[in-house]
């Protein structure tokens, strides 16, 4: 139970924060709204994804998935960051 927690947490923040990048990044919209879009969206998918480890059996398996959304997220932001 507390591996599956930990990495909720950790993994689930990472993911969130860069889903908000993303989000950041693409969308034209004034920096407040940005900020306040931010806010809004960042606090439920990080409690989403916490909830979504505990889904799994294991620690391994939740681990395993939330790699599979936190990677290709990374590469989107590195992708954006760089055509900036």
């Amino acid at each position: 139970m507390w591996p599956k927690t930990i990495l909720g947490l950790l993994l689930g923040l990472l993911i969130s924060i860069s889903l908000i990048v993303n989000l950041n990044l693409i969308l034209p919209m004034s920096e407040p709204a940005l900020l306040l879009l931010g806010l809004i969206v960042a606090f439920p998918a990080w409690a989403g994804l916490v909830v979504w480890s505990y889904a799994h059996p294991d620690a391994k398996s939740a681990a395993m998935s939330l790699l599979y959304v936190l990677i290709p997220s990374l590469c989107l932001n590195t992708i954006l960051l760089l055509m900036r």
